[in-house]
């Protein structure tokens, strides 16, 4: 999605993009770079086209982008193969080799994450190691937000944010970790200059400009990772205060004026979009990507009703799964589609339906589906209360906080109550947040955030009833896992 604002927050334009993701293997989760590029310049023209002032009164564009992927760059700055993109799991083999030498507990104190193999450390060994003449070419590898700034302003520079996506930063210095670079044998050449968030790398380049109708003057700013602008377009910076962002992932976030750590290792410790803060977060299990797997997969007259005009298909599906009970009929559902981020970090997990009858229906498999989300959602609450925030209140955006069914599901599964912003889409908001400071608009992220994010009045409130029913489906959810753990490792291998 591309975005316009004005200066004051009021949201003047937007235009969405899609582009696709690629899965040549199991596991494996890739996109074409120039997809991005094309995407991004066709979204800024629409924009300028459609804005009524002068392109001159666009000061700054900024971004907010996926995490964890990998890209190599030559030395123009030309992808030499798609993009490992956030959800690939073809590294696990380079993340054990890691955690042979380096205990999974010693890697976390160094880098804030976990030694998981998401993270583009062991993307890009899989990279050196699989396909080393493509490397030997290579002069960067870079993050897909450090590629969406390269191709707007020329120059190669990456946020705190997404440098900590790779796991070779120290996030309390929000620098590259000497000790992780020796370990892993990287030099930081290859990754590029570590800038603050608000930093301005420069204007837009003369391309760029022509390609979009943008003034040359406009300023690039940095930007941060999606989850990190989502929570800042989500008004979310006071503790307690935690972001649901529900995209295809579901990342879970809290805003925290220092580092801290869990001891579980659940949930992360990145440096924040906002330059002042860290973010406690679970980078997120596939979530929005189950529910569209199953209206692909079993949703085909609700998407012709939609192709026809007679409704959005999610929402068709959705009122439908209204009808079913809390708890499913005791049909338990595991998120895991893509691997697991809760109640662990397991990338040999899959999705499983446990329960199944003949009484069952189609609807109770998409209420399951549902449930099963907030049932992680909620193991990452509590890691979070365990490293020492508190959560109070849910805020949750994207396109998932868009139905009523889900938001309810997740206050009584949480016993939280559940808010929403009157614009959902937050990720273009908070990159927006960014380019306001970057501009010079506003001396902090705070004081623009102020002006950036209005909510809606009413809120979803816990309902005792429910909040009873979901306590006993989330103990036999935690049951199912435990269950079902040591079969996933005789699944197949990705390599």
């Amino acid at each position: 999605m591309a975005a316009l604002y004005a200066a004051d927050g009021t949201l003047v334009d937007s235009v969405s993009e899609p582009y696709a993701a690629t899965h040549p293997r199991p596991g494996w989760a890739e996109q074409d770079a120039s997809l991005w590029e094309a995407a991004i310049t066709r979204g800024c023209a629409r924009l300028v086209e459609r804005f009524a002032g002068p392109p001159g009164a666009i000061r700054a564009l900024s971004f907010g982008s996926q995490l964890d992927g990998q890209l190599p760059l030559d030395a123009a700055g030309v992808p030499l193969r798609p993009c490992l993109i956030w959800m690939d799991r073809r590294a696990e083999a380079q993340a054990a080799a890691l955690a042979a030498r380096m205990t999974p507990e010693r890697f976390y104190a160094l880098s804030g994450v976990n030694l998981d193999s998401s993270h583009g450390a062991f993307k890009l060994q899989w990279l050196r190691a699989r396909e080393p003449e493509l490397m030997r070419g290579a002069r960067w590898v870079v993050t897909p937000g450090t590629y969406a700034v390269l191709a707007c302003s020329g120059e190669v520079a990456v946020d705190p944010s997404n440098a900590s996506s790779t796991g070779l930063l120290d996030p309390r210095r929000r620098a590259w970790s000497p000790a992780l670079l020796e370990a892993l044998e990287i030099d930081a050449a290859l990754l590029g200059p570590v800038r603050a968030s608000t930093d301005v790398v420069g204007p837009v380049t003369p391309a760029f400009a022509s390609a979009t109708g943008l003034d040359p003057t406009t300023r690039v700013v940095l930007g941060c990772g999606d989850e990190m602008a989502a929570t800042l377009g989500a008004g979310v910076w006071e503790e307690g205060d935690v972001c649901d962002v529900v995209g295809t992932a579901e990342p879970v976030c809290a805003a925290s004026a220092a580092p801290r750590e869990d001891p579980s290792m659940l949930v992360e410790c990145h440096p924040h979009g906002d330059p002042a803060s860290w973010l406690l977060e679970n980078p997120g299990f596939v979530s929005g990507g189950n529910l569209r797997w199953f209206r692909d997969q079993l949703g085909i007259s609700e998407r012709q009703a939609e192709a026809d005009g007679r409704g959005d298909a999610y929402d068709l599906l959705c009122a439908r799964a209204a009808d079913v009970g809390p708890g499913a009929d005791g049909l338990i559902f595991l998120p895991c589609m893509q691997g697991a981020m809760a109640p662990e970090w397991n990338g040999a997990a899959r999705g499983v339906f446990f329960g199944l009858s003949l009484a069952h229906t189609r609807e109770h498999m998409l209420r399951a589906l549902l449930e099963g989300s907030a049932y992680a959602l909620r193991d990452i609450l509590e890691a979070m209360a365990a490293a020492g925030l508190q959560p109070r209140r849910l805020t949750m955006v994207g396109g998932g906080a868009k139905g009523p069914l889900w938001r309810q599901i997740k206050a009584d599964v949480t016993g939280l109550p559940v808010r929403t912003p009157r614009n959902v889409e937050t990720t273009a908001g908070g990159a927006a947040v960014l380019a306001a400071v970057g501009a010079g608009l506003y001396a902090t992220c705070h004081e623009a955030a102020r002006h950036f994010v209005a909510f809606v009045d009413a809120q979803e409130e816990p309902e005792p009833a429910a909040r009873e029913r979901y306590a006993e489906s989330y103990a036999l959810y935690r049951d199912v896992y435990a269950a079902a753990r040591p079969l996933f490792g005789r699944l197949p291998a990705v390599e």
